[in-house]
């Protein structure tokens, strides 16, 4: 039996502590993948997809550990299917990190780059030599009695997967202005790791200190990019928090509540002013709720304050301002106050600002596979979409800016407006379904636990 030296510790004793060490580490990566709730989406998947390929590895060399102290004979077939997993899986770890170097510098097609491709070509490579192994003794083998042998040419398999590694260090350091301080060392630790381990496999025969490496190394990365998205995340419920202030304070103008106010006193001791004085309390209530809201809504929540706003809005101007529907779906969720604003726009600046008798502003909503649009349309007087102000009243324009930022912020949405002089304006909010949905269900699950704990 091989033996450490100092003739302590068997080697393949050592070898199964290292196995069950980075099983262990797989999985605590896994449990905190899954209960992390400030890890975005994209980075989630990553990390999901990368900590399975992990525990499979460790997996298979854990069953390779113990297999080989039993095997042999007709069984030897357990070791060698074990050993080819986890060679296999193992080397899919250097191109995921590959994939995350490049996307950390800047490039969203990550999958087209160069330095992606050149590593998935190694690793097609190393495949395709851990193939060619199982029916040669030249790079290594298992006798009869199950024990692991290197052959001669042992070296040349490690060659790809050293050189995808060498490729990592030098997009990293092409990439090294793009990254932030913290990004920069992590990846540094998480690419040099491995090929220091990958080297001392090498030098040191049967010692299978690549497996503790590689999952040491992508717990770090995972503690990391968790540190920094929790940072991100709290950092951006301070600022949602101060633009819902800035929103709700942007929506209750002086303007708009005198004259709310001045047709409701019109229409006193009649039905239409307790009609008035109703969608007036929808509006505010709307408007106040916006400061306690910090994720999604349902379409049709936001539609109620929306209308509330457009009932008072026709009451003051009757039959000189219409307004048309074509909701084709409601069945979503969008971040609070994101239409009513938009509205207001088409309002003030649109159906108000046309010289003709009736004006008219639309609002429609259309699903796609992939996304939900709103559509606010106004047949006013139009801007140009390129002039820094697109507002003429004087006051400061905060209302658009706030919904294209909260959008972008909570679900990855999208506002796209546009205008033309003397033809009007069509603003355009794009909700992707799969944010939508993530956000969604976390709102719902915040709600349904306050619910719970309200005496």
């Amino acid at each position: 039996m091989l033996y450490m030296t100092g003739g302590d510790i068997p080697l393949n004793t050592l070898n199964l502590i290292i196995s069950s060490m980075g099983l262990a580490v797989s999985i605590l990566g896994l449990f905190q993948i899954r209960t992390s709730r400030t890890l975005e989406k994209r980075a989630r998947d990553y990390f999901l997809a990368f900590f399975c390929i992990l525990t499979a590895c460790t997996l298979a060399n854990l069953i390779e550990q113990i297999s080989g102290e039993y095997t042999g004979g007709s069984f030897l077939w357990i070791n060698k299917l074990s050993l080819f997993l986890e060679s296999g899986v193992s080397s899919v770890l250097p191109v995921f990190l590959t994939g995350f170097l490049v996307y950390a510098g800047g490039q969203k097609n990550w999958k087209g780059a160069g330095e992606f491709i050149v590593s998935a070509a190694l690793w097609l490579v190393y495949i395709a030599l851990l193939i060619y192994t199982q029916f040669s003794t030249t790079i290594y083998y298992y006798d009869a009695g199950g024990s692991y042998h290197r052959g001669p040419l042992y070296p040349v398999l490690l060659v790809p997967v050293v050189l995808i590694m060498a490729v990592n260090l030098v997009t990293l350091l092409r990439n090294w202005g793009k990254l932030t301080q913290r990004i920069r060392t992590v990846v540094a630790i998480v690419t040099i790791i491995p090929m220091i381990s990958v080297l001392l496999q090498m030098r040191f025969y049967g010692f299978y200190l690549i497996v503790i490496g590689t999952s040491v190394s992508a717990y770090i990365l995972l503690h990391f990019i968790l540190q920094e998205q929790t940072e991100r995340y709290f950092r951006q419920e301070q600022e949602n928090a101060r633009l819902r202030a800035e929103l709700m304070l942007s929506q209750i103008q002086p303007h708009f509540l005198l004259n709310a106010l001045g047709a409701i006193r019109d229409l006193c001791d009649t039905p239409e002013a307790r009609a008035a004085v109703g969608r007036f309390t929808v509006y505010l209530r709307g408007n106040i709720n916006a400061l306690t809201e910090s994720g999604m809504i349902s379409f049709s929540s936001e539609m109620e304050h929306t209308k509330a706003y457009l009932d008072l809005e026709q009451m003051r101007f009757e039959s000189a301002l219409r307004v048309e529907y074509d909701i084709a779906c409601s069945d979503f969720a969008l971040p609070t106050l994101t239409v009513q604003p938009i509205v207001e726009n088409a309002v003030r600046h649109g159906a108000r600002g046309v010289e003709k008798d009736v004006a008219t502003v639309s609002i429609a909503t259309r699903e796609f596979a992939d996304h939900y649009e709103i559509i606010v349309t106004d047949d006013g007087p139009g801007f140009d979409p390129d002039h820094p102000r697109l507002r003429n009243d004087g006051r400061a324009h905060i209302g658009i800016p706030n919904v294209r930022e909260r959008l972008r912020e909570i679900c990855g949405g999208e506002l796209r407006i546009e205008s033309e002089l003397g033809k009007g304006t069509k603003a355009t909010i794009i909700l992707p379904k799969e944010a939508v949905k993530e956000n969604a269900d976390i709102f719902h699950r915040r709600r349904a636990k306050n619910a719970g704990s309200t005496p």
